[in-house]
Order: structure tokens, then C-alpha cells, then sequence
């Protein structure tokens, strides 16, 4: 009786090891994104998958904060902020953060490699950052 039971709660476990490892191989395919709007209007980001099958229409509203969760990709992407419409491909393979910065003033340091500081008259134009506008 004890082997039997031994043996069922081995059985239990591995079948329960491998629902995680395929659980955690379907989640691997999505990642974290998170646009901090500091600006004081609605910032819309539009996002088309490199296949173009799916778009993403992402709204934050001014002054807030919201996390989305996407398929890993680089996007090309349709941003509108601070009143202005800007276009280019933002790369979304890792967790990433997007903080629009105020519209007016100068824009301010360019921010981490996964925070990206966008400023839309004035975005980061070097190779390694993300966000990149055309």
C-alpha cells in the first residue's frame, strides 16, 4: 500500500512538473509593457505584429500609468502624443517601458535601455534604444 502511494504521488508530481514547464513555454511568448504617460493629453500607441496579423490599440490616459501584455515582436508602431502623430517600429522582445515625457520643454536624459524617455518632437535617435521614430 505504501509503494502505491509512493508511485501516485510521484506520477502526481511529474504530471504536475510538466504542466508548468508547458504553461510556462506558452506564457514565454508574451511580454511586459508598461507606457507611463507624464504628458498632460491622451497618448495613444497603435502597434502592427512584423507578420501584420495583429494590432494593438493602446490608450493611456494624461498623467497615468497602465501595463499591457503582448506577443514578443518588433512592432511597427503609430504613436500620438502631446498632439502630434509620429510613426517607426518599436522593438518589444523584452519586457519594455515607454514614458512619454511633458509636452513642452526641453526632453529630458534619454532613459535606461527598457525605459525608454520618448519626448515626441525630440526622440532618441541612437542605435540602442527601441523606440526608434522614422
Amino acid at each position: 500500500m505504501k509503494k502505491k502511494f509512493i508511485l501516485i504521488l510521484a506520477l502526481a508530481l511529474l504530471v504536475a512538473l510538466a504542466i508548468s514547464v508547458i504553461s510556462a513555454s506558452a506564457a514565454s511568448d508574451l511580454v511586459g509593457l508598461t507606457i507611463k504617460n507624464k504628458t498632460d493629453k491622451v497618448v495613444w500607441v497603435s502597434l502592427l505584429s512584423s507578420d501584420k496579423q495583429s494590432v494593438f490599440w493602446l490608450e493611456v490616459l494624461a498623467g497615468k500609468e497602465k501595463d499591457f501584455t503582448v506577443p514578443r515582436d518588433v512592432y511597427s508602431h503609430t504613436t500620438v502624443s502631446c498632439g502630434k502623430t509620429a510613426t517607426g517600429s518599436v522593438d518589444i522582445t523584452h519586457r519594455t517601458t515607454l514614458v512619454f515625457t511633458q509636452c513642452d520643454g526641453k526632453p529630458p536624459n534619454p532613459g535606461e535601455r527598457s525605459i525608454e524617455k520618448i519626448h515626441i518632437d525630440d526622440s532618441p535617435d541612437r542605435g540602442d534604444f527601441n523606440f526608434k521614430i522614422d
